[in-house]
């Protein structure tokens, strides 16, 4: 039977109310939160009003965060029960504090600067909600498998997107935002979150192909990662379930995104690692080498590479051979000319080579300018690739924050890695190892993924890695309370 419209409400107040009771609501509204992100350019797309309005919707979700934060920090002060610690909070409050004395040093644009270090940080509240709440083995399952599915609601959109007509893709482009009316810290996080997509690739319903392929590796580890669990690895190989895999990893080459092509076939390789299984690691690898000559061998007779094929010239609606624009990530001309490579080498000559060790301003546009002073003779060239110095997101905070700043960020994702490390070798739930060895490949992803993309600042890449590292933290302080209250219980015995 149907349940009637007044039995739904009173059940939605009984749920509210238990909810409320448990202390749960934060955990449900950061559940819906991320269910959301990756649809919030399509919602938003469709959602009448004026620009302002739009704008203050694209941030509302961050407005909430925050406060359920602070609420977490002022509940336990006005308990005085003992704040929240889990070994990031001195590397994350110097990196804060150290990008708040640059400002003050370089007596560059403050407002600038603190939105710089919003965007890199916004989602931190996350980890804070998470690792403060009660969580049930049936929660932390709840959002493994809500990613899992997300990402393939995704990639099967992505995928019907490529062959779809223009019509139906026009569907899902982004609405375009007036940028005048919210001042620079709109155009800030518009940037990253903008619709300019590449001709010919698609973003399902996310912002553009950097945002779509960031968020498709989430869901592609946590595919693999749970795949990867069963010990007959052979029998998913000949099930219909391979075609998640197929699927996904098309989705990868239908946002233009090589990088993306390239994390997917390394993904496997370190899960498997992960899992201690090396055998099945050196044939996946003895695999790739094998398709790697062969795809060369093949390309000196079929490929066309042409090298100066460019992520501008298909924006720009310009035609280009698939296969050569593929392909030139195996010629020697791209990664010497490679705009990013160029972008790495030059700050790294300004900052290593003339002893700018301690960064030039968390402010993005007055590093920018130091960088030329420093290096006039490449004055035009930087201007002309300024969009691009965040695509190299570690080399960009180099800029920023120098060598301390990089070191303490760095540090905090080490200190949450062998957090997941100890999930890993110490844990033998299954569902707690693939939370372990999930965001320990979420990590390694990431470490790589920052030299090519600005990685931490796009939504719901950022979003879901605090949100991993909130559970991996969690679960961890769970099993520590579990193991003193067990050696207290038998020292009393003893």
């Amino acid at each position: 039977m149907v349940a009637k419209p007044s039995q739904i409400f009173w059940r939605v107040i009984e749920w509210y109310q238990i909810a409320r009771l448990k202390g749960q609501i934060p955990f449900w509204i950061i559940y819906a939160i991320a269910i959301y992100l990756p649809f919030e350019e399509f919602v938003l797309r469709w959602t009448p009003g004026p620009s302002i309005g739009i704008l203050f919707l694209r941030f509302l979700h961050e407005f909430v965060l925050y406060y359920l934060c602070a609420k977490v920090f002022y509940r336990r002060i006005i308990r005085r029960e003992r704040i929240i610690k889990s070994s990031i909070e001195l590397a994350l409050i110097c990196f804060v504090f150290w990008a708040l004395l640059l400002l003050i040093v370089h007596q560059t644009s403050i407002f600038s600067g603190v939105n710089n270090l919003r965007t890199l940080l916004r989602y931190v509240s996350v980890y804070y909600i998470i690792i403060d709440l009660e969580l049930s083995k049936k929660q932390i399952s709840l959002l493994l498998k809500t990613i899992l599915i997300l990402g393939l609601i995704q990639a099967y959109l992505v995928s019907v997107q490529y062959f779809a007509p223009a019509g139906f893709n026009n569907l899902f482009v982004p609405q375009n935002i007036n940028l005048e009316v919210g001042g620079a810290a709109i155009h800030k996080s518009s940037e990253v979150s903008s619709g300019n997509l590449k001709t010919g690739a698609v973003n399902g319903t996310l912002a553009n192909t950097a945002n779509t392929s960031a968020f498709l590796l989430i869901g592609f580890i946590m595919l693999v990662v749970i795949t990867l669990k069963n010990t007959n690895i052979t029998n998913y190989f000949l099930s219909p379930k391979i075609l998640n895999f197929f699927v996904m990893y098309f989705a990868f080459f239908a946002t233009y995104k090589r990088i993306a092509l390239l994390f997917g076939l390394v993904i496997p390789v370190i899960v498997l690692f992960l899992y201690r299984r090396k055998l099945w690691a050196s044939k996946v690898i003895w695999f790739y080498l094998f398709g790697g000559f062969t795809l060369i061998f093949c390309s000196l007779f079929f490929l066309n590479v042409d090298t100066s094929i460019d992520g501008w010239a298909i924006r720009q609606g310009e035609n280009i051979d698939l296969l050569g624009y593929f392909g030139q990530l195996f010629s020697p001309e791209y990664w010497e000319k490679g705009t990013r490579q160029w972008i790495i080498k030059t700050i790294f000559h300004g900052i290593i080579g003339t002893g700018n060790w301690f960064g030039l301003s968390p402010a993005p546009n007055d590093a920018v300018q130091k960088l030329i002073e420093i290096l006039p003779n490449k004055a035009s060239i930087i201007l002309e690739r300024k969009f691009w110095f965040e695509d190299v997101y570690w080399a960009a905070m180099l800029l920023y924050y120098g060598i301390p700043g990089v070191a303490l960020f760095g540090y905090i994702f080490q200190r949450l890695y062998k957090i997941s490390q100890y999930l890993i070798d110490y844990c033998l739930e299954i569902q707690t190892r693939i939370l372990g060895i999930g965001f320990c490949t979420f990590t390694i992803i990431t470490l790589f993924y920052g030299f090519v993309e600005r990685i931490f600042e796009i939504k719901c890449f950022s979003f879901y890695l605090w949100l991993l590292a909130g559970l991996v933290v969690n679960v961890y302080s769970r099993y520590m309370r579990e193991f003193h209250n067990q050696n207290s219980f038998s020292s009393n015995r003893l």
